[in-house]
């Protein structure tokens, strides 16, 4: 945490619950006598620690400017609760203290889902974002701690993706999100980093990597995702040891399985990238470092459903098409994920890269052939947010014709990220016939995805969300459950 923003938060807070605060002295509550504030606060933290609402309550009421209590590290008790996973101590503790004018520093905006004020405690000191915080890493650190699923918005504020700033924990935001308090947040934050730009592979306090951390977390889902996004599976700790060796010393034999068949496991691409335009001629990518990271992130914006903006933005440089998010997601890869085919075509006009993902969304046989003739292993290619290739086929509506395409080439039928399958999307965009035909080669009808709900659905959930009966009847008849 900077001197700057701390000073800021204890500006805010004093005014009205009376709380000293400096920027060497976090606020750890109203003044007392002797050693008696040590005795409160230390004693109110036990119990938020230990999950105790009770005595929680019961502190509170005492004296409510407990709420505002942090340890001798500057870390608030709002911020504990939600780390030992007490949602209702920390729903509780947000509402005291909002009562009281404390409002949220960084860190606690990424808990709270407060991005207004994030954005705006950033515009006060923009360094914030990438300065260590008590939490012990950067912003995009606490997202992934929060098991957040906006970690976009704090790319935003420009946030190191690999960050590990000196003093911290020495971890970055991807190996922290192996922390995450529940398994399901731990791979929605995985995913989300790894998907969007975030190093697998980077250096990390001890050698304890990325992979590393999913075996030490015994979860096949994270072993997959890091392996998938190109974790090492040979990298070696301080101590020597690779995450075989590990999984092993764990005693944990479905690990040790993966990893001893780690090379059966599927690789992402994403070699179509840049590789040829809608014609198969070979792409030029301008040189862009003169636009501002705002600009191409409004193109990127632009290009997902906002086809008047995006003319206008292109018309004022049309080098644009070829911007790129600071979710690492080309133009024309947003509008391809979000399957509006005007928009796709474009950026093909002005010159634009047609990738794989983006001609299975635009459900071009003759495109999507030609980029398997020339490399198969694209198959196991994904676009932008770590979108699957077979989801594209119903993304993009191209339904059962390309996704039979697709399978014989090789693609799996339930390929996924975070639970998601194409079953999922076929089912959200209503297309019955994909339904029926992806039940009929193998789709897991009760699969549970995490990518539109941190609670989990299958198909049938999804289509009951919805309302759409038929597609319920078809899963149903299938024998999926609920």
């Amino acid at each position: 945490m900077t001197m700057t923003r701390r000073n800021v938060l204890c500006s805010l807070s004093a005014a009205v619950a009376g709380l000293a605060c400096t920027a060497a002295a976090p606020a750890r509550g109203l003044a007392l006598e002797g050693g008696r504030e040590n005795d409160a606060t230390d004693g109110f933290l036990a119990a938020v620690k230990a999950g105790d609402e009770d005595e929680v309550r019961r502190r509170l009421a005492a004296l409510p400017s407990l709420a505002a209590t942090r340890d001798a590290a500057g870390l608030s008790a709002l911020l504990h609760a939600h780390l030992a996973g007490f949602p209702r101590i920390a729903a509780l503790l947000a509402t005291t203290r909002l009562e009281l004018g404390v409002e949220f520093d960084l860190a606690e905006c990424v808990f709270e889902e407060d991005w207004k004020r994030m954005v705006e405690l950033a515009a006060l000191d923009p360094a914030a974002p990438n300065a260590l915080h008590p939490i012990g890493g950067n912003l995009l650190y606490a997202g992934a701690l929060a098991g957040s699923t906006d970690l976009y918005r704090i790319r935003a504020l420009g946030c190191d993706r690999d960050g590990a700033p000196p003093g911290g924990s020495g971890f970055t935001p991807a190996r922290a999100a192996m922390e995450q308090i529940t398994l399901p947040g731990a791979w929605i934050a995985a995913a989300d980093l790894l998907g969007n730009g975030s190093d697998p592979n980077a250096r990390q306090r001890s050698g304890d990597s990325v992979l590393h951390g999913a075996v030490r977390r015994r979860s096949e889902a994270l072993v997959r995702v890091a392996v998938r996004k190109g974790a090492n599976v040979a990298a070696r700790d301080d101590s020597g040891r690779t995450p075989l060796d590990l999984a092993r010393a764990l005693a944990w034999p479905e690990g040790v399985a993966l990893l001893e068949h780690h090379e059966r496991l599927p690789r992402d691409h994403r070699a179509s990238r840049f590789l040829c335009d809608a014609n198969g001629d070979a792409v030029r990518r301008p040189d862009l470092r003169d636009v501002p990271q705002a600009k191409q992130n409004e193109v990127t914006g632009a290009s997902h459903a906002n086809l008047e903006r995006l003319r206008a933005l292109v018309a004022s440089d049309p080098r644009l098409v070829f911007a790129v998010s600071t979710d690492d997601e080309l133009a024309i890869e947003a509008s391809a994920h979000m399957g509006n085919r005007d928009l796709m075509r474009f950026h093909l006009d002005h010159g634009a890269p047609c990738s794989l993902p983006t001609a299975v969304s635009l459900g071009d046989p003759a495109l999507i052939r030609r980029h398997l003739d020339r490399d198969p292993r694209l198959v196991h290619e994904r676009g932008a947010h770590d979108f699957a290739l077979m989801h594209y086929a119903a993304i993009g509506g191209g339904g059962v014709e390309i996704a039979a395409l697709l399978h014989e080439r090789g693609a799996a039928i339930d390929q996924e990220s975070v639970g998601l399958t194409t079953l999922h999307w076929s089912v959200r965009r209503d297309l019955p016939e994909l339904t029926t035909w992806l039940i009929e080669h193998g789709a897991d009808v009760d699969a549970v995805s995490y990518r539109w709900d941190r609670r989990g659905e299958t198909p049938l959930q999804v289509a009951l969300k919805d309302g759409n009966a038929q597609q319920a009847r078809i899963l149903r008849a299938a024998g999926a459950r609920g």
